[in-house]
């Protein structure tokens, strides 16, 4: 089985899940612990299983999105609103909202034994909240197969609130696609019909009300707003595997066109794009709101995610080419010096300069046919960059790449970097391609980088 993102922290995820339960079966089966029998069977095919902790799955998500630190926040009431707990307090701030569900889950209970179907949907849902805490989010509360978590807080601004949700939405398909099915068929369950589906919302300030409910005794702190609640809504929408993001996020953020569509059905045998929520709200005045939805394209927004293109061109659909020796970085401007950004990560702020570097290790001079020749492509989206005419797709010109004897025989020689300079100019999201060829034309390596500019 191939590696997808995390296997190690997945792999720690069900072995503690399994090294958990204490169910032991009498009839049939002597006094043998049916833990022990499902752990092994869960893990047959292993002949070894490195040593790994619960919070290695998060781990590995912040070290590829370049976040040092843990989320150790605990799932219920937002560290931020805790202030709120027990009185009539209210607060006005905002919040990006992520709820989800597992996909066909209540069919495990027709396949296998329960004791299997608990630490499968436990695992998953482990998963689920373990890339939420990843991205800075804050898991709110489970729900059977479901989970609702929210993303932002007093010390976040409002655009990586949002950016923070859609690239837990990405990350969390990946891991259902790449990871997590693979991980269970590789046992010999039947997962491929399972699948996370995802409904994403941002709500404003003046539109997102934190209050506490119930009794002094029994209560919650949670975010009253359409926005919170239409989450739940996008999500019932949601094909497997996919997420459905509103209006609101969509417009808030610009969010490019290019990685989004509308969803399609059948109906009685016709193609029908869905434009609009599947339900009609009326004001107080009387006024009906017909709410946009789109569907993310996961293909190629996974291409953004800041995984290695080995990892990334394993996924269907994926336009990366990986290749030894071979990488694409960012660096932006901080100070007096050049600090990695990583793709998608966080939003930059305007006039920063960027340097986006192709390395070309001393390995692929053993490797490749040279010379080769490097290309980027930029991608400007949103309303600024059309407004300014700078929307669209601007071809730099091929780079050639050379080398000499001296250079191989050369002990002190690492290698070349190709340096192609930015700055950034418009609100949205931004794409820059690099792409090398061999002197016969041959595409050897291709990885795309995405920039959010405030």
């Amino acid at each position: 089985m191939k590696k997808g993102f995390s296997s190690r922290g997945f792999e720690a995820i069900v072995e503690n899940a399994l090294k958990r339960k204490s169910i032991t079966k009498s009839f049939g089966m002597g006094t043998e612990s049916f833990e022990q029998q499902i752990y092994e069977r869960a893990f047959a095919t292993d002949n070894a299983i490195e040593i790994q902790t619960e919070d290695t799955l998060q781990k590995d998500i912040r070290r590829a999105f370049g976040r040092s630190g843990e989320n150790s926040a605990s799932i219920g009431t937002h560290p931020d609103f805790a202030h709120l707990v027990g009185t009539k307090d209210q607060e006005y701030h905002h919040i990006s909202s992520l709820f989800l569900d597992i996909k066909n889950s209540t069919r495990l209970s027709f396949l296998y034994d329960l004791e299997d179907v608990v630490w499968i949907k436990d695992s998953i849902l482990k998963a689920a909240s373990e890339t939420v805490r990843g991205m800075d989010g804050y898991v709110h509360r489970f729900m059977g197969d479901a989970l609702l978590a929210f993303f932002g807080s007093k010390n976040k601004n409002r655009d990586d609130s949002i950016i923070d949700a859609i690239n837990c939405a990405a990350v969390l398909e990946s891991l259902m696609v790449g990871t997590i099915i693979p991980f269970l068929e590789s046992r010999n369950f039947d997962a491929a019909y399972l699948g996370f589906r995802i409904g994403l919302d941002f709500g404003p300030d003046e539109k997102v009300l934190w209050a506490s409910y119930g009794f002094k005794e029994v209560n919650e702190i949670t975010a009253t707003s359409f926005y919170v609640d239409v989450a739940a809504k996008l999500q019932s929408m949601a094909r497997k595997n996919t997420a459905m993001l509103g209006e609101n996020i969509l417009d808030t953020i610009d969010f490019p066109n290019d990685y989004v569509q509308k969803k399609v059905i059948t109906v009685k045998g016709e193609r029908t794009e869905v434009e609009h929520l599947n339900k009609v709200y009326s004001d107080r005045d009387g006024l009906q709101h017909r709410y946009k939805v789109r569907e993310l394209k996961h293909d190629a927004y996974r291409d953004l995610l800041p995984y290695t293109p080995d990892l990334k061109q394993e996924f269907p659909g994926t336009k990366i080419v990986s290749a030894e020796g071979i990488d694409f970085k960012c660096y932006a401007k901080d100070g007096e010096n050049f600090k990695e950004y990583y793709s998608v990560s966080q939003s930059l702020k305007k006039n920063v300069d960027l340097q986006f570097k192709v390395l070309i290790s001393r390995v692929s001079y053993k490797k490749y046919n040279f010379p080769l020749s490097v290309k980027f492509t930029k991608r400007n989206y949103g309303r600024e960059a059309q407004l300014k005419t700078q929307a669209g797709v601007f071809q730099k010109t091929e780079i050639p790449v050379t080398i000499t004897h001296q250079d191989i025989t050369s002990g002190f020689f690492r290698g070349q970097t190709v340096i192609e300079n930015e700055s950034t100019s418009y609100r949205g999201l931004h794409t820059m391609e690099a792409q090398v060829k061999d002197a016969n034309g041959q595409v050897l390596f291709r990885d795309i980088i995405g920039v959010y500019i405030e």
